[in-house]
């Protein structure tokens, strides 16, 4: 049941073209026409030592509504979330690659490293629903996942792939024949976006609360293709504690054979997870707070980083008063950030 982070709507790119644009966006060249390298070419780019903060945020615009309308107080915290790293979703929605692609520039340009997260699968979000998108064929999907890996190109990236794709399938969500598509489609996207050259790839493999045996997870994990990648993703979304997290991710990486590597999601496990009773639980709870600030490489050993892969600003869905999922709702963004300093 995750609920994406930074959904825009931008101007619509026209399909046919989405290919085209690691080739053409912003100038830059297409692998066929970039130049040799020589002895006295540069080597390849060092890769970024922090995240990337898109200044695009909604939570930017609505800060300054706040202070506008006399409420500075609330300004300067929603600039405080704002001006932290968070992931940014591809979900399906006209003008995503562009804004990949602008991100990835910009990020380049600022010799830091963008979180983009893939999040169109077919049949996405089987079991919340709140996050279903439109209906896509397999083909249509592995077409997407070609635009966004031409979108991301040869940049430095983070790359989280499709969370909850890997639990809708485990908890029963989806028919045996979807589970089989799903399985293929996982598979297709970790070996197109794991290829590219300085992409760091992990696939999405749930949390704690779902999964209390995360050695039950090996074998679906190498069957979606988590070997094309860095490693998987924990907590997507979600509020489990942080040590939590920690322990059952590495406890997963040793059952997976080591050499993989997890990030975790932080974004809102400050007070760990929700046990009230306002129903679902994983939907905008209440009295929950922002949890540890992104960072890579933050000190247990197996994990290369905590990342607000959920941008605690967008709603979790119409539920405990939230607006659709994916929209921006500053004042439960204001309550995160407020709860986190108490």
């Amino acid at each position: 049941m995750t609920r994406p982070g930074r959904w825009r709507v931008l101007a619509a790119v026209a399909v046919a073209a989405l290919p085209l644009l690691a080739a053409t966006a912003c100038g830059a060249p297409s692998p066929a026409a970039a130049t040799p390298a020589t002895s006295a070419s540069p080597g390849p780019p060092t890769a970024p030592t922090r995240l990337y903060t898109d200044p695009s945020s909604p939570l930017f615009a609505d800060a300054e509504r706040y202070a506008e309308n006399g409420h500075p107080a609330e300004a300067t915290e929603l600039r405080a979330i704002a001006g932290r790293p968070a992931g940014i979703w591809a979900v399906g929605q006209p003008g995503d690659m562009k804004a990949v692609r602008r991100a990835v520039l910009a990020a380049a340009r600022a010799r830091a490293l963008p979180v983009i997260v893939a999040y169109n699968i077919p049949y996405r979000d089987a079991c919340g629903h709140f996050s279903s998108g439109p209906r896509m064929s397999a083909a249509g999907y592995e077409a997407w996942v070609g635009q966004l890996a031409a979108a991301i190109g040869s940049g430095y990236a983070i790359v989280v792939v499709e969370p909850d794709a890997l639990p809708d399938i485990l908890r029963g969500c989806l028919s045996p024949a979807q589970q089989a598509e799903r399985y293929t489609l996982l598979r297709y996207a970790m070996r197109t976006l794991g290829a590219l050259p300085r992409a760091q790839v992990y696939l999405d493999a749930g949390n704690p609360g779902m999964f209390g045996d995360p050695a039950s997870l090996v074998d679906p994990l190498r069957r979606a293709g988590v070997r094309y990648g860095r490693g998987f993703s924990a907590n997507v979304a979600n509020f489990d504690w942080t040590s939590d997290v920690v322990a059952w991710s590495q406890q997963l990486e040793q059952a997976l054979g080591g050499r993989v590597g997890a990030v975790i999601d932080t974004s809102r496990n400050g007070l760990g997870p929700y046990t009230g009773p306002d129903a679902p639980q994983w939907c905008n709870p209440p009295g929950r707070a922002l949890g540890p600030a992104p960072a890579l490489h933050p000190g247990p050993a197996g994990i290369d980083a905590y990342l607000w892969i959920k941008d605690p600003g967008a709603s979790d869905g119409p539920c405990n008063g939230g607006p659709p999922a994916g929209q921006y709702w500053p004042q439960y963004a204001l309550a995160l950030e407020q709860a986190s300093r108490r």
